[in-house]
Parts: structure tokens; sequence; C-alpha cells
């Protein structure tokens, strides 16, 4: 299993569209990418782009913009604010990556997260195969294990993975993979990890909830 038919139901219905850019993934592009030093346009490719939050930052530094994602809703939103300015497809990216590459920044903004070990284990390996020599995959907000949700979630056969939430941040979204450290290792031992942090976030108001992600940098170590 890999795309979770939930999500053309939530952008369907208006749900999850972030429109403005992530700070933090803003932040590991510029520190490690430094796009807008380059003499050539960066190619840029985003899996599960949603409805584009991330397109006006491209845009920023001069990227040339391709998104894939399985929503036909999310993606004609898309369409209706750019038109031909950037190029999308619309695929399950733990099945089929529509764009041949090569790319020289990959984002991922809690997208593979959101499926099975094996379908993320696909996918990586596709991503790999798409990136320049030296560029980078760019990911944040892969779940962790330190969740409160890991633990509340309704098992599956993969041990790193959840569903059946009807209420919080994740109802109504499918499956959601929560890592540990050996986890994120594993996944992304094809790769040269760059960086690698873990964000724990402790709310105590309106309700005591914790919740933990994942950031990563993770180069092409071979040509």
């Amino acid at each position: 299993m890999s795309f979770s038919a939930e999500w053309e139901a939530l952008y369907a219905a208006g749900a999850h569209h972030s429109v403005w850019p992530w700070s933090e993934l803003i932040s590991l592009i510029m520190r490690h990418a430094r796009p807008h030093q380059r003499e050539v346009p960066a190619r840029v490719l985003e899996i599960g782009c949603g409805v584009g939050a991330n397109i006006s930052f491209v845009q920023w530094f001069g990227g040339q913009f391709f998104g894939v994602d399985n929503s036909a809703s999310a993606l004609k939103n898309i369409r209706q604010r750019y038109g031909d300015k950037v190029q999308l497809a619309q695929a399950d990216f733990c099945e089929n990556i529509p764009f041949d590459g090569p790319f020289d920044i990959i984002i991922d903004r809690a997208s593979l997260t959101h499926n099975f070990t094996a379908s993320i284990e696909r996918s990586l390996d596709m991503l790999e195969e798409r990136l320049a020599p030296g560029g980078v995959y760019v990911g944040i907000h892969w779940f962790s294990t330190v969740c409160d949700d890991f633990k509340h979630g309704e098992p599956t056969e993969d041990p790193y993975v959840r569903k059946g939430y009807t209420s919080g941040d994740f109802a109504g979204v499918g499956q959601v993979h929560f890592a540990d450290l050996a986890c994120m290792e594993r996944l992304f031992s094809r790769f040269s990890i760059e960086t690698l942090d873990h964000v724990i976030s402790d709310t105590v108001r309106p309700r005591s909830q914790r919740l933990g992600w994942w950031n990563i940098v993770a180069k092409k170590s071979r040509n």
C-alpha cells in the first residue's frame, strides 16, 4: 500500500490548503543547497506538492519547479494559480515518478511519512536515481516515534505505521509512518546524510501533547 485515497477527499474539501513556504524547509535549502548562488537555475522536484506551498520560494530563487501529487484537486488548485509556470504530474510517487531528472533539489514536506516502510524505500530509490551528482533531498516533518499519536493509533502489519485516527492532527489522513533514529538511518543508507535533526515539541495548552519529527538533508553519494 502507498497513496492514501483520503488525501484527495481532504484536498477536495478545502483542507490542508497550506500556501506559505515552510520555514524549516527554507532554512535547510538555503544552508545546504544555496540555490540563489547558482549560475544555472536549479531544477527542483517536490513530491506530495499539495496545493503548492513551496512554489513561491522556488520561484524566488529562480528555480524550475516540478511537482508530483496523486490528488487531482490539489493539482487543479496549483494550475489555477500558476498556469504553465510550473510542471506538474498526477502520480503515486511511491510507484512512479513521471519526471526523469536530474534534479538539483528534491523537496518532501511530510509526504513520504504517510506511507508504509516498503513504499518509502521504493520511492527513495527512485528519488536518489533522479538526483544530479551532489544534489540534495530535503525532507521535513518525518514523524517520530516519540509522538503521543504513535501510541494512540491503530497498529498495522508495519511496526512503524499507525492508522485509524478519528481526531487530532492525523484525523482522516490514512496511514502515518513514525520513525526512530535507526529507521531514518536505514532508509537513507543510499545517501550521504548531511544533517539529521530530531525536533520535539511539548504543548501544554489547550491540551498536553508531545509531537516529534525528523528534518533531514541527504546528498546523492554516487554519480
